[in-house]
């Protein structure tokens, strides 16, 4: 009965806001009834003394007279303006803060210090607001600096302890369309299952952040997912193989790059996706810059985390076990909590916390392909041959039997490659390039799409078939191409017909790139 527990906190001074919870509510049929609507201010951010006078006191107030706070109301006040509590539990599943309701509090003059240890950098009291409600039924008095998550990699309460802290997750980004599209899409992946890769990028600036990919990367490559492991020094290059990108976690740029600033890129359906950054969340209304939060859900990301001040690297979420709790079939708000170690700090949950993302299991995705589009049924087909593959003992003819058969039933370049792949590994290198060159006479491509074609022909020409990965490369440069992108692709493709001979190819992509390199 979650949904029937789930709260939705919206600003009544900001009509989309109030618009957003009553659609929530509608599409996980949540009671009206668990809706509040409060006067507050509509920028992002906001002081402490204006935190807790039109968000903190009213909201308690709210939940304590309607049962979902079992406290006593104590006539006093802490030195931060705060009413003192006798709290004994409650009973709200999740709080869902919406779009309107201020996002971050940032350091206000005149309220005494605290905070954890010594160090000055935890004397502060910025924090994202949500971050700050997860103490709202608590008898917590610190103000500055951090106080762990009991919930921090506990899969289960313990039966004895009361439940004070509450769970919050935000339906917020740059547009309400955008952020509709997040609850909507959760909900039709638990439909229909979630369909794609995982893209993992470890390179980061930090020896321990980098461990935390890789055993990320060890999680779904343990779990069957088709998976691209990047290990460059540096976050993803624009030419980046991203196509039906399910699952995306890395790090470490300030704004968001590479192939997700492609114009039209997007995620696939229900993604789950995060980019670890000290300013990830610091502002959710831009589809570009702003940080990595807004932009993802921009391009259809439909749950992420991220951060409003700086977390320190410690104290964010750890992607492995985030990874970890959802590929075990947790729902993103039971994920996200499990990897946050900290509350009443920087780190925020974007989507809907009741989405399960791995409700459907592959098998039943695969039982009901004929309801779904032939490009999705496709990486089912990718899914269930990698998953084979990763068994102990994979019986590569009944494997490669079974792609093929889905190859001509359901075509697509991304299963051509793998089976050009395990043909390669068989020994079949012949057959490999025929597979493969299926990607000869494609013409109309997906901006997501981009990557696998230029992998594509680097592959053809790696296996000694030149003329086939010119062909390749003359259609990935009749795309509408970024200046940028379509300049690394120029070199790569005149030096693939030189290799084939093929000189008024190449003599004219010389030419090409000679006229943007002197704009």
């Amino acid at each position: 009965d979650e949904a029937s527990r789930v709260v939705i906190v919206a600003n009544s001074a900001d009509a989309d806001s109030v618009k957003l919870a009553h659609y929530y509510a509608e599409q996980r049929q949540i009671p009206v009834q668990n809706i509040v609507t409060l006067e507050l201010p509509l920028g992002e951010e906001i002081d402490w003394h204006d935190y807790v006078k039109l968000l903190q006191d009213p909201l308690q107030r709210w939940l304590i007279e309607r049962g979902w706070i079992d406290a006593i109301v104590m006539n006093l006040r802490d030195d931060a303006g705060r009413r003192k509590l006798s709290v004994s539990g409650h009973r709200i599943a999740y709080l869902v803060t919406c779009r309107g309701v201020p996002l971050k509090i940032r350091q206000t003059e005149g309220i005494p210090k605290d905070g954890v240890g010594s160090s000055k950098v935890f004397k502060t009291h910025q924090a994202a607001v949500d971050s700050e409600l997860t103490l709202i039924a608590t008898n917590e008095t610190m103000r500055d600096g951090f106080v762990r998550n009991p919930k921090f990699m506990t899969p289960k309460p313990k039966a004895w302890e009361p439940e004070t802290m509450v769970r919050v997750a935000r339906l917020d980004g740059p547009t309400f369309s955008v952020i509709r599209r997040m609850i909507d899409s959760a909900l039709q992946v638990e439909k229909q299952g979630l369909i794609g890769r995982a893209l993992i990028d470890i390179g980061g600036p930090h020896a321990k952040g980098d461990v935390w990919f890789g055993e990320t990367a060890d999680e779904f490559l343990a779990a069957g997912w088709p998976t691209e492991v990047d290990r460059d020094r540096s976050s993803l290059k624009a030419d980046a193989r991203v196509d039906q990108v399910a699952w995306y976690l890395g790090w470490y740029e300030s704004n968001i790059n590479g192939p997700f600033a492609l114009p039209g890129f997007e995620f696939a359906p229900g993604a789950v996706v995060l980019h670890l950054h000290s300013f990830s969340a610091r502002t959710l209304r831009t589809a570009d810059g702003g940080g990595w939060s807004g932009p993802l859900i921009a391009r259809g990301a439909a749950a992420t985390v991220g951060n409003v001040y700086e977390p320190y690297l410690e104290y964010t979420h750890l992607p492995q076990m985030l990874s970890r709790a959802l590929l075990g079939g947790s729902t993103w708000g039971e994920a996200a909590y499990y990897a946050m170690p900290v509350l009443s700090w920087q780190s925020i949950v974007l989507g809907d916390p009741l989405y399960r993302p791995l409700k459907v299991s592959l098998q039943h995705e695969w039982e009901r392909r004929a309801e779904l589009p032939v490009r999705e049924t496709s990486y089912v087909a990718l899914h269930r041959m990698v998953r084979d593959l990763a068994a102990p003992e994979p019986r590569l003819d009944e494997i490669l039997a079974e792609g093929a058969k889905a190859m001509r039933d359901y075509p697509s370049l991304a299963l051509a490659f793998e089976l050009a792949k395990l043909r390669d590994k068989m020994g079949d290198r012949a057959g490999a390039v025929r597979e493969l060159g299926v990607a000869a006479y494609l013409t109309r491509l997906k901006a997501e799409d981009w990557g696998l074609m230029a992998d594509a022909a680097e592959t053809l020409t790696l296996w000694d078939d030149g003329a086939a990965a010119v062909k390749v490369w003359a259609t990935i440069l009749k795309q509408e191409l970024p200046t940028q992108l379509r300049m690394i692709w120029l070199e790569q493709a005149s030096a693939t017909a030189k290799a084939a001979k093929q000189f008024d190819q190449m003599i004219q992509w010389d030419r090409d790139l000679s006229v943007l390199k002197g704009r």
